[in-house]
């Protein structure tokens, strides 16, 4: 035993192996200049874990259905849901666009806490149609 080098011994409990889609209420920092885009990659920190992971950004509706946003709302929280392990609710998050070192301005992209893991997690799309309509029928 050296007490000038220390081990640090850890371990993961039977249901923290498991991977799922987790529901985050998720913020843009403040100062992060840029706004985050929707299925970009982003680096996570949850919890012990730092994976890199796809977010699908999204705001629920008054009649409770997950809308898919493009970017992340200038100065409002919004629900950033990916694939990741399984952590419980109320879990610190932490994202980061990229971990490069010549990276000059503020690196923390967003902050969050774990809402919830499900495996039927439904977001939906606004369907916008192009183009002219070859007959319309009037009743």
């Amino acid at each position: 035993f050296n007490p000038a080098f220390p081990v640090i011994v850890g371990g993961l409990l039977s249901g923290e192996n498991r991977v799922g889609y987790i529901q985050v209420r998720f913020k843009k920092h403040r100062w992060h200049k840029r706004i985050l885009k929707t299925r970009d990659p982003v680096i996570v920190s949850l919890g012990w874990r730092r994976f890199q992971t796809i977010a699908l950004y999204s705001i629920q509706d008054h009649n409770g259905r997950d809308r898919l946003l493009k970017y992340t709302p200038e100065h409002m929280h919004c629900i950033a849901t990916f694939y990741g392990p399984v952590s419980p609710q109320g879990t610190g998050i932490l994202s980061v666009k990229g971990l490069s070192s010549d990276t000059p301005d503020f690196r923390i992209s967003g902050t969050g806490v774990v809402l919830n893991q499900d495996k039927s997690i439904d977001i939906v799309k606004k369907l916008k149609l192009i183009g002219t309509p070859y007959k319309i029928f009037k009743n």
